[in-house]
């Protein structure tokens, strides 16, 4: 007994190893899966100095979705501003700017900036539509609202609405897109604009990273970048105060804070302050002579997140052979350079993604969609097993066009089947399991073959049946004729479909019984009616396979009994088990 007791151990044991095995064999792909996952494939797009219609940036989208890409990342604040949202009212300092207001302020700053004729800024309900779009693909947005340069259109809207000393100066000379990071006042007006933002697209659930920009600090002020004399002028300390507090309120909306990273660490200096470790360092380039930006590896040993936007992917629209970032020495640079390769790297550094941007430095160049999309194209192809493509849904969307637009004349049985085959449709799932998505369409085809009418109703054939006479025998042998031709006409079997040519049964039954004939002689008043069905009282026979189909449904139905058989049934599963036990004993 022992040495069995012994090996049935044995063999569950091993057993249990083997099944943990194998579960954590999947559970490392899991892993290994959402960890491919989780590196950001994004295409930026400049909404913010041209204006971009709500079709254009939904265009965008899809082809992102098409090529690969897992973000659109969307400058909306960037010089001009491209987005109201409804309600832009805001309180600073205790005074209250209305909405109509801070609208017609901004306006006249982005009118100012560059007055565009395809229009001013987008509406909150055409983003609303680009947001539900994105949800649709499982596609993530990065918007960005930049600051505190590029705010061309936001300091005239300052000043518009009575603020001053907006700009920031230096040796008499003011900023046209920079704020005054000394005056609090400005300061406080921009992080408070900002924020209703961030609140918007921290609700859209589409968004998992905020841009706050922070990329060349009053250039136009400074023969040099701007960073250097933040430094030397000892006002650096504000400037990373102000970038932790955008910081702190991109991550209160339940998002991850982004920026660029030039001005960041400026020099590789740290004695000025630190910076909020969570901020995503978008890092685009590693300077020049006189600009002196702190490397990746810098970044990385601070615990600060990369995402690598190197710039030999920056294409500014309109500069096509010709100019800073053109297009033809973006497409060459697309083929030359790798995935995660870091600009001013001097080791592999961990990133979670790389940013391939497109720039408006030029708002009056028209928007070339067709290079837009090569470059998607060929940044995709180049990278193929990176930027996975979606799985071909076609086959799963046609069976889905197949699906009868009624299925009530269905069995629920098998309306249920199709039914489960169309919820275990999941959208976007990548090219890699295409066979998954293969399968969705087969499940619904079967399930649309597969689809039973419901039976017909013969309950009115039934019916005219039981009114024909007990006694025929007093009817003419031509009006029986009929009566029996109009019941040997009834076909059963047919569906709800022909419910139509059920019904005239019955009605042709309807009209024989009415047309009976007495014979000659044969007094009316002995005519015997067919007596209602199902009514013992009267003279039917009980019906004895209802009768014990009740028995059966009152007795399922009682507790009591069902306890019984419970009873019974553990009574001989304790009998087997002693039984068995006894006969061990007894062979030991």
């Amino acid at each position: 007994m022992k040495k069995r007791m012994i090996k049935f151990v044995s063999w569950m044991l091993c057993g249990t190893m083997l099944v943990g095995a194998l579960l954590s064999n999947a559970i490392a792909d899991v892993y290994a899966s959402e960890r491919a996952a989780n590196m950001k494939s994004v295409f930026s797009i400049d909404a913010g100095r041209k204006y971009f219609s709500e079709a254009q940036l939904i265009d965008i989208i899809e082809n992102a979705y098409h090529m690969g890409y897992t973000d659109v990342q969307i400058l909306l604040g960037n010089d001009a501003l491209r987005f109201f949202l409804d309600d832009m009212s805001m309180t600073v300092n205790g005074k209250t700017y209305a909405s109509e207001a801070v609208k017609a302020a901004l306006t006249v700053g982005n009118k100012a900036y560059y007055d565009d004729p395809n229009g001013n800024a987008l509406t909150e309900t055409e983003m609303n539509h680009v947001i539900a779009f994105a949800k649709e693909k499982d596609m993530r947005l990065i918007p960005v609202i930049n600051s505190p340069g590029h705010m061309d259109a936001i300091l005239l809207g300052m000043e518009e609405l009575g603020l001053t000393d907006v700009r920031y100066s230096n040796n008499g000379k003011q900023s046209d897109r920079t704020v005054n990071i000394e005056n609090d006042e400005a300061t406080e007006f921009t992080k408070t604009l900002i924020k209703k933002y961030v609140d918007y697209f921290g609700n859209s659930s589409v968004c998992d990273i905020f841009n706050f920009g922070a990329d060349e600090y009053a250039n136009d002020v400074f023969t040099s970048p701007g960073w250097g004399e933040l430094q030397r002028l000892g006002i650096y300390d504000r400037f990373i105060g102000y970038a932790n507090e955008m910081a702190g309120i991109i991550k209160a909306a339940g998002m991850k804070p982004m920026c660029f990273n030039d001005g960041i660490y400026y020099n590789s200096k740290d004695n000025y302050g630190a910076f909020d470790q969570d901020i995503i360092i978008s890092y685009w380039t590693s300077g020049w002579w006189g600009f002196y930006v702190a490397k990746p590896e810098f970044f990385a040993n601070k615990g600060h997140k990369i995402l690598n936007t190197n710039d030999a992917w920056y294409w500014v629209l309109g500069n096509v052979d010709s100019g800073s970032y053109n297009y033809n020495s973006v497409m060459t640079n697309i083929g030359n350079k790798q995935y995660n390769e870091v600009t001013g790297a001097t080791s592999d550094i961990a990133t979670i993604g790389s940013m391939q941007c497109v720039w408006a430095d030029n708002p009056d160049a028209a928007y070339d969609a067709e290079r837009l999309t090569n470059l998607m194209k060929a940044f995709s192809e180049k990278h193929a097993t990176i930027l996975i493509r979606p799985a071909d849904y076609t086959n799963v969307n046609e069976a889905i066009k197949k699906v009868p637009a009624d299925l009530e004349n269905y069995t629920e049985e098998t309306v249920l089947s199709l039914n489960n085959a169309l919820n275990a449709v999941i959208k976007n799932k990548r090219a890699g399991e295409q066979d998954t998505v293969n399968g969705y369409a087969i499940a619904i085809e079967n399930a649309i073959t597969e689809l039973k009418l419901k039976a017909a109703d013969y309950s009115d054939v039934e019916a005219a049946i039981h009114a024909i006479p007990t006694d025929l025998s007093i009817y003419t042998e031509a009006s029986m004729k009929k009566l029996n031709e109009a019941k040997a006409a009834v076909i059963y079997g047919l569906t709800i479909k022909q419910q139509a040519t059920v019904d005239q049964m019955a009605a042709n039954i309807h009209a024989a019984i009415q047309g009976l004939t007495l014979k000659e002689g044969q007094d009316s008043t002995v005519v015997t009616p067919n007596k209602p069905a199902g009514n013992p009282a009267a003279g039917d026979k009980p019906n004895k396979d209802k009768n014990e189909a009740e028995l059966i449904k009152n007795t399922a139905a009682d507790p009591l009994v069902n306890n019984t058989f419970s009873l019974i049934a553990i009574g001989a599963m304790l009998t087997y088990i002693t039984k068995r036990i006894s006969n061990e004993l007894e062979n030991e």
